[in-house]
Parts: structure tokens; C-alpha cells; sequence
């Protein structure tokens, strides 16, 4: 009797351990989808560590990764097409004209009002802004990778100038003081190139939004164009003033041609005292070995003047055709939230749309403390659907500005004529 009931319970202790190792092989029974670009393995890397502390953390889930290397917004279109898209996706805050609409992408602003640990308030407003359309916001930002000026310390000490950071925690860092610091630093050889550049000049649009300007009425929606307006129009006489008259400045595509290096290997070789580009350069602009102060585009005189920095920004979104949004939610909720920010601010070049410290900022970057203040003052460039057309034409009218072969207004002029011109045939 005994020999029979140990029996039994050993049979039931088996099945007790077979189903409990049974539960835990179903435990991961949800599965969702989530293709986004990763041109580099740096993305890729990075992607991935999200994912497998997304997954330590929520065992019941599965994230099935798809990279795309190439040709991403063509892949999109023809994954709605087939109704084939994941339940997550990865978007270019380019592309928010083209794919923010409620029969592909779901409103996250109910997601995220009932989730108060995401902390929504902390991600700055404009980056929420540039992927809200109609009122609904369409990607949760991941990165958001604002332009930035790097200035090489030991050009500032040689001349004997204060640093821009400096004016800029004085709330001094305008027009004039960026003007007259890259004056001085600009040197030239005997035979009268520059051996030293001032600065290079990246994204003329910055410079309109630091004087209180812009270059059209919605970026998302454009109707008219302002580039005649007296702020833009201020901003574009100022910029060519330093590229013909103090000879302190030139386009970053042209650096190349007076220093024998681009803008980022020429500031990394000491021949620029300023360059900017979008944080994630920063890495190259540290090969010099030399110590580098960060700052936003300085503040314009106009009566709205402001600091401003461009947002190159990727978000992350859930699809329409998603099976099960809750759980996609959750994926997108940890990858954009705290946890996922800690984590991407550790990973080379990646910059997280939250208050976070860079830990891969190189030793030799002074004041990292300013990257909250970046994200404080982005700004967004033109976003419409057309919006490779209209930057043609504002780019196409701008050289002949900057080759000093018409003057700021002439040149205003006709971009304003042509982008509305534009837009009244082709509705954005």
C-alpha cells in the first residue's frame, strides 16, 4: 500500500515538473513584429540590446526584429500594400506626412495617458510636436539627434577669447559674439589662404529659426514661404556678410577647398574653430584628440530671437494591422521610455529624446551637461510630402547667394516665388 501510493505521488510530482516546464515554454506566447532602419551596425547593435532588455524584462514576449539597410520608405509603402506590415515600425520624422494618418498608424496619445510611468513630460515639446499631425501623435520619439556647434578649445585659448559655452550660461551667446569670436580666430598662410577657418556654416534654416524666423507657415502643411520675411531675410544677410565681407565662414561643402579637408576631418585636423552637424558626428569631430565645447546655434537680434538647434529625429510607431496594440505598446512604451533611454545614452552616437547623460560622449567633450538644453531648442525642418522638392528649390536658391551673384533679398524672393508656386500645384 505504501509502495503504491509513492507511486502515485511520484507520478504526480513528474506531471507537476513536465507541466510546469510546459507553462514556462508557453509563458512567451506573444509575438510581435518590428522592422525599422539600421544602416549601420551601430543601429543595428543598438536596436538589439533594446530588445533583449525589452524581452529579460517582459518573458512572456517575443520581438521578431526586421532590418532594413536600404530603401526604407519603399519598403513601408509596399509592406501596407500587401497588408503585411509589422505591428511596430521604426519613422523618419521625414516621413510622418507620408505615413501619419489613422488608417495605417495608431494615435499613442491614449497609450500614453493611461502608462504615467512612461514620464512623457520629459521628452521636450518640440520633438513630440514634430510627430503630432491633426492633433494625434503618430511615433513615440527614440532619437533625436540635434545639430550642434563644436568649437575646438585650444583655437579659443590661443586667441585669447572666452568660450561660447561660457556666453551661453550667461545667456550671451547672439549673432555679434559668434561673429566677432570666429573673425578672430580665422588665420591665413603667406600666400593668403586660410590655414585656419572661423566656421562653417551647415543648415541655413537654423539660423533663421535662431532669429525668430522661419521658412514656411507649417512645416507639415506648408502654404506660404517666408523667406522674405525680416527675420529669414536678416538671418541670409548675415550669414553671407560672414562669407564675403569678414571671409570667416564658408559653406561646409566648400570647407574642403580652402583647408584640404571637409568640415569634420578639417575641425578634427585644428583648421576650423567652429563646425556643426548633428550630435551623432561627434565621435569624428573628437579624432583630433583636443578639447571640444558643445553649444546650440547662437541667439539672433530679432525680437523673437532664440537659441536653436535641428532635430534629426527617428520614432517609433504602431501599426494599424497590428494584432495586438497593447503589447506592441508595451514594446514601444520600454525601447522610448526611461529604461530605454538609460540604455541607448550608453551606445555609440545614439541620442535618446530625454534629459539623460551621453555616456559615450568622448572625455574630451568639456560641457555634456548641455545636451538637455539641445533638445530644449530643436526646431523642425519642412516635413511635407513633397519636402525633397521644396528643400530643392530653397537650396537651389540659395547658391547664388552664397557665390555672392545676387544679394539676400533678390535671392528670398525668388524662393518664396517659387515654393508658392509650387505649393498652389501640388497641394501639401
Amino acid at each position: 500500500m505504501e509502495i503504491k501510493s509513492y507511486v502515485k505521488m511520484s507520478i504526480v510530482l513528474a506531471l507537476v515538473i513536465l507541466l510546469s516546464g510546459s507553462l514556462q515554454g508557453f509563458a512567451a506566447t506573444k509575438t510581435i513584429g518590428f522592422t525599422y532602419l539600421a544602416g549601420s551596425q551601430t543601429w543595428e547593435d543598438a536596436y538589439a540590446a533594446l530588445t533583449d532588455a525589452f524581452e529579460a524584462a517582459n518573458p512572456d514576449v517575443k520581438v521578431e526584429r526586421t532590418r532594413v539597410q536600404t530603401g526604407y520608405p519603399d519598403r513601408l509603402v509596399a509592406l501596407i500594400a500587401s497588408g503585411t506590415v509589422p505591428d511596430v515600425i521604426a519613422l523618419d520624422m521625414a516621413d510622418i506626412m507620408s505615413f501619419g494618418d489613422e488608417r495605417f498608424l495608431y494615435d499613442l496619445n491614449p497609450f500614453i495617458q493611461k502608462t504615467p510611468q512612461y514620464q512623457v513630460q520629459r521628452m521636450a515639446a518640440p520633438m513630440l510636436e514634430t510627430y503630432t499631425v491633426d492633433g494625434k501623435l503618430f511615433a513615440a520619439p527614440i532619437l533625436a539627434n540635434p545639430s550642434v556647434y563644436v568649437y575646438n578649445i585650444e583655437l579659443f585659448d590661443l586667441a585669447g577669447l572666452a568660450h561660447p559655452y561660457d556666453y551661453y550660461r550667461k545667456d550671451e551667446w547672439t549673432w555679434s559674439v559668434f561673429r566677432d569670436m570666429i573673425k578672430k580666430i580665422t588665420r591665413r598662410g603667406d600666400d593668403g589662404r586660410r590655414t585656419v577657418l572661423g566656421a562653417s556654416m551647415h543648415l541655413p534654416r537654423t539660423w533663421i529659426y535662431s532669429n525668430g524666423g522661419r521658412e514656411v507657415d507649417d512645416p507639415k502643411r506648408p502654404t506660404k514661404s517666408f523667406f522674405t520675411d525680416e527675420p529669414s531675410l536678416d538671418a541670409l544677410t548675415f550669414l553671407h556678410s560672414m562669407i564675403w565681407h569678414d571671409e570667416s565662414m564658408l559653406p561646409y561643402g566648400r570647407v574642403s577647398g580652402e583647408v584640404g579637408a571637409d568640415d569634420v576631418l578639417g575641425f578634427a585636423q585644428g583648421k576650423l574653430g567652429m563646425s556643426s552637424r548633428w550630435m551623432s558626428s561627434i565621435p569624428s569631430y573628437a579624432q583630433g584628440g583636443f578639447e571640444i565645447g558643445l553649444v546650440p546655434y547662437p541667439k539672433g537680434p530679432g525680437p523673437n530671437g532664440r537659441y536653436a538647434t535641428d532635430l534629426g529625429m527617428f520614432g517609433i510607431s504602431i501599426t494599424k494591422q497590428s494584432t495586438d496594440p497593447e503589447t506592441a505598446w508595451r514594446y514601444v512604451s520600454f525601447i522610448t521610455g526611461p529604461e530605454g533611454s538609460a540604455i541607448d545614452a550608453k551606445m555609440l552616437g545614439r541620442t535618446p529624446p530625454r534629459p539623460v547623460a551621453l555616456t559615450w560622449l568622448p572625455t574630451t567633450v568639456v560641457n555634456p551637461e548641455i545636451y538637455p538644453d539641445l533638445l530644449i531648442w530643436g526646431t523642425s525642418r519642412v516635413v511635407s510630402r513633397n519636402r525633397r522638392d521644396i528643400q530643392r528649390i530653397i537650396d537651389q536658391g540659395l547658391n547664388p547667394l552664397w557665390n555672392n551673384v545676387v544679394e539676400a533679398r533678390t535671392a528670398a524672393e525668388e524662393i518664396d516665388r517659387q515654393i508658392e508656386a509650387y505649393i498652389r500645384q501640388n497641394p501639401q
